[in-house]
């Protein structure tokens, strides 16, 4: 499992940070609303202090021959020369979009449809995406944005200057999963994030995969050497989707699914912990 690590410095006590994960977008499907997810893009580009992570599923990367494929859930802007390679065609699109925002890319997490598309048709196109990412983003070569299918990701801030010592410092565990849970009622969902809050040490978890945007909060008790009693709150959050009314969603009888995703409101050197993470609905 992966750790990704990024440094910011010259932090304050009243300094914001906004994460945005985006996830589930399904370019090229015809139920992904492609208006909002670059109405969002544009969103951290005009915010300096906003960043984001790639949560997977960017594109719906269903080939001819996948026995997934339906003609009738292609995208209007489709057409038949982006059918000779249609993965490259969704792939271009993603990149061109979040091209303004590439610098500000924390990570990036491998989904479902990427996964199926390398194990099927040997076309590794989630490492097609990373190193698009990365030289949109002007980053080096050896810059690790993959996490693969989930991993950490750790944010600190440092009240000093890059190069200098002292000072104080922030830390903030985030725990990315693409997902595993499905179903229609939110039960499942619920519980597994629960669960997973309760096994993993981290202030906060990311889930994609399921659309949906639910946020909960658990608790883990421990002791202090001292004997203090103490309570951790974590936070756990599905990241949402740009899609909805998917034709095989219908066919399945899936109930309809807000298009929406989540914004990670953080005060790295908030003076209570409770007090560093929000996470609220991005509409």
């Amino acid at each position: 499992m992966k750790v990704l690590i990024r440094n910011f410095y010259n932090t304050s006590r009243g300094d914001r940070m906004t994460i945005v994960p985006l996830g589930d977008v399904h370019l090229g499907n015809a139920a992904c609303d492609e208006k909002l997810f670059r109405s969002v893009v544009k969103r951290i580009e005009d915010d300096p202090d906003c960043y984001w992570f790639g949560m997977g599923d960017m594109c719906e990367f269903i080939n001819p021959s996948d026995p997934r494929w339906d003609v009738a859930s292609l995208a209007s802007w489709i057409k038949m020369v982006h059918l000779g390679d249609l993965a490259k065609a969704q792939k271009d699109r993603f990149l061109e979009i979040v091209e303004p925002i590439a610098p500000k890319c924390l990570g990036l997490i491998e989904g479902n449809h990427e996964g199926t598309i390398k194990k099927y048709y040997e076309r590794d196109i989630y490492s097609d995406i990373v190193t698009g990412i990365k030289e949109a983003g002007g980053f080096d070569a050896d810059h690790q944005l993959a996490l693969d299918y989930c991993g950490w990701l750790i944010l600190r801030h440092y009240q000093r200057a890059e190069g200098e010592r002292g000072g104080a410092a922030w830390s903030t565990r985030i725990s990315l999963h693409h997902g595993f849970v499905g179903g229609k009622l939110a039960g499942a969902k619920a519980l597994n994030m629960q669960r997973w809050l309760w096994t993993h040490d981290c202030d906060l978890a990311v889930f994609g995969h399921s659309h949906n945007a639910s946020t909960q909060v658990e608790a883990v008790e421990s002791i202090a050497t001292s004997g203090r009693v103490m309570h951790q709150h974590r936070i756990g959050c599905y990241g949402g989707s740009f899609m909805n009314g998917a034709e095989y969603a219908v066919r399945k009888g899936y109930f309809p699914i807000p298009k929406t995703h989540i914004e990670i409101h953080l005060r790295p050197a908030a003076h209570q912990p409770r007090d560093r993470l929000r996470v609220v609905s991005g509409l």
